[in-house]
């Protein structure tokens, strides 16, 4: 580059700076007001998302324990226990359960 190409281009780059650093201020405050405002619309979701979920939780609890109370009464209303909550045969007793015989051949 030659020094009147430089003598040239000093002028010029200070007007274009001159001119593109308030724009550039400007861009990067709006910019970031922008970023500001989209983290609290995340953190205003975040927090109605979190108290649906711990309402939903409090529902599915409640049921829960509906259905809980619903067996407990049903357990002692007399209704049999199915075959699976049998204990099975001591080895004391000699017999073996109705679920534990050994296979059969068949001839």
């Amino acid at each position: 580059m030659t020094p009147a190409l430089l003598e040239m281009l000093v002028p010029i780059v200070a007007i274009v700076t001159t001119f593109s650093f308030p724009v550039a201020l400007v861009f990067t405050f709006k910019w970031f007001k922008l970023k500001e405002r989209e983290l609290q619309v995340d953190a205003e979701l975040r927090r109605t998302s979190g108290q649906a979920l711990e309402t939903r939780v409090q529902r599915l609890e409640s049921i829960i324990l509906a259905l809980d109370a619903d067996l407990r009464a049903k357990l002692s209303a007399g209704v049999p226990p199915s075959r699976l909550m049998e204990a099975p045969a001591t080895q004391e007793s000699g017999r073996v359960g109705p679920d534990f015989l050994p296979p059969q051949k068949i001839p």
